[in-house]
């Protein structure tokens, strides 16, 4: 019998897996691989069970390990019609991300139908010694696997549209941050049961004094969204070195103004503004 594979590497590949199996010494010899062929596997009625197991259990890594990327790919472009390279990419790497952080958790318990689809579809390819191609094995026999795939492919493009509205949201509060005439030289935002203004002069401002500041402008622009407790307010001070202090530097609202702000913005510890303000 002979599997056959799209290139030599992925031949070599699945013996690899045969080999790490428990079984896979006690078969390696019936095994060969053959060079633009595949590989031409020798079954013995008497062990039949012993290699159903081995190929199951072999093309089951073989195919979480190995394929995994490929059939994404394939369907981000065939179901989805994603074409630049750029967001494919983009997609499958966000996709692999999930994949990874849920096997890390459950291992490979959301593809244990595969395993049971590869058992059931070899079955009958091993009483019949039927020569086969991997590949078509997957399309036909495994539809289980393309739709698991899928279900992560839709997961990693709606993140992949939720980060991409991101950085369009953040290009544009950029953008307006440039076009404003910067109020202050310095401004110190203390993030501490909330955020809090201070000026240049280690002065807090009172909420009547921020409001006041608020260019109106920026809040009339409908697809900006500003609040005006954070945003708004250091849009419309646009200072030109922003000091912001904080023992959270992964908080989103940090991680938002840091983007914004980018050269102009510096994260110190919290502890950092008392001794500033001493």
């Amino acid at each position: 019998m002979q599997i056959s594979f799209q290139n030599d590497s992925e031949a070599l590949k699945l013996l690899d897996f045969v080999s790490v199996h428990p079984l896979g010494a006690e078969f390696r010899t019936c095994i060969q691989f053959l060079p633009q062929q595949g590989m031409h596997v020798d079954i013995s009625e008497s062990s039949a069970d012993k290699w159903l197991i081995l190929l199951r259990d072999s093309f089951h890594s073989f195919l979480l390990e190995e394929k995994t990327l490929t059939v994404l790919e394939q369907i981000i472009v065939g179901k989805f019609f994603y074409r630049e390279r750029e967001e494919i990419e983009a997609i499958i790497e966000i996709a692999s991300s999930i994949i990874d952080g849920e096997r890390a958790v459950n291992g490979d318990a959301a593809f244990d139908n595969e395993k049971q689809s590869i058992e059931f579809g070899l079955q009958s390819i091993l009483e019949g010694k039927v020569s086969f191609s991997f590949d078509s094995f997957t399309t036909f026999r495994l539809k289980s696997f393309q739709h698991t795939l899928e279900k992560y492919v839709v997961k990693a493009i709606d993140e992949y549209k939720l980060e991409q509205d991101y950085q369009n949201f953040i290009a544009t509060l950029r953008d307006c941050l440039f076009g404003q005439e910067p109020k202050f030289t310095k401004l110190h935002l203390v993030n501490s049961d909330g955020f809090h203004f201070y000026d240049q002069a280690f002065t807090k401002l009172d909420r009547p004094r921020i409001n006041s500041l608020i260019d109106r402008r920026l809040l009339a622009k409908s697809s900006l969204f500003l609040d005006t407790v954070i945003l708004a307010p250091l849009l419309s001070i646009a200072p030109v070195n922003l000091y912001i202090y904080t023992d959270d530097k992964e908080e989103g609202l940090i991680q938002t103004i840091s983007r914004i702000f980018e050269e102009r913005a510096t994260v110190l510890p919290l502890s950092s503004f008392s001794r500033a303000n001493e």
